[in-house]
């Protein structure tokens, strides 16, 4: 948390960190070197649902399981069977806010899905958090995020080698209910995530600083975005 501001910059397209030094996972065959025997359990919302549709375009051994569910926001799950890697996204549980059908029968807050991990050297989990929170009191996201932060330090306490990471939620379109959604709202939620977790031992993906510095105001980045917060991911754990 006491990395500097600005913590990188765009160039040709590429992130480059001024606090860490990062690769660009160049060819994509070191992605899957990276993630073998990996268990990655992604939750949040779908700026996180991005980053298993970037896994599986771009890996062409890691398929999707046709899991039974209604619409785009139902769990998502991606296997390699040769590689032994396992990634799942799930969305988190209320509010969610979305035009489409979803299913409530799957819905899950966050700290309970991490209570049901046992953890592992090989567990990942990253988490996100904001978008559906900005139409609703500041009270309930405070209250969401020190109830991930107990999951996680219980997660700790039984399995320390589990490695957590925290995505911060981006920038988004200003012509969409500007007065609830908007990021002066989304601002707020991104320093509270910051203070609410220092101290704790998980990693962090910028992604505010990420869309600010592409000038992506767009509630779900283009892929180059993506891709430079899956480099910084992989970065972390390889």
């Amino acid at each position: 948390m006491s990395k500097p501001y600005p913590s990188g910059y765009f160039l040709n397209n590429l992130w480059h960190s001024n606090f860490c030094n990062l690769s660009s996972f160049e060819p994509l065959s070191q992605i899957n070197e990276c993630l073998t025997g990996k268990l990655i359990y992604l939750m949040g919302d779908s700026t996180l649902r991005q980053w298993i549709e970037y896994f599986q375009k771009h890996m062409k051994s890691l398929k999707f399981f046709n899991l039974p569910g209604h619409g785009i926001h139902t769990k998502y799950l991606a296997l390699d069977m040769d590689r032994n890697i396992y990634i799942q996204w799930k969305k988190h549980g209320h509010p969610f806010v979305s035009p489409g059908i979803y299913s409530v029968k799957d819905c899950a807050y966050i700290a309970r899905e991490i209570d049901g991990l046992p953890g592992s050297p090989n567990t990942i989990i990253v988490i996100t958090l904001g978008q559906h929170f900005r139409g609703f009191p500041l009270h309930l996201f405070i209250r969401r995020l020190l109830s991930v932060r107990k999951a996680i330090e219980r997660i700790f306490q039984r399995s320390p080698e589990t490695k957590i990471f925290i995505k911060l939620e981006n920038s988004r379109e200003i012509n969409t209910d500007v007065e609830r959604i908007s990021d002066f709202h989304g601002y707020i939620q991104y320093l509270l995530f910051k203070d609410l977790f220092k101290r704790l031992n998980v990693g962090i993906i910028d992604a505010w600083e990420m869309t600010q510095a592409f000038a992506s105001y767009n509630l779900h980045p283009p892929e180059t975005v993506i891709r430079n917060q899956i480099n910084m991911f992989l970065s972390y754990i390889c």
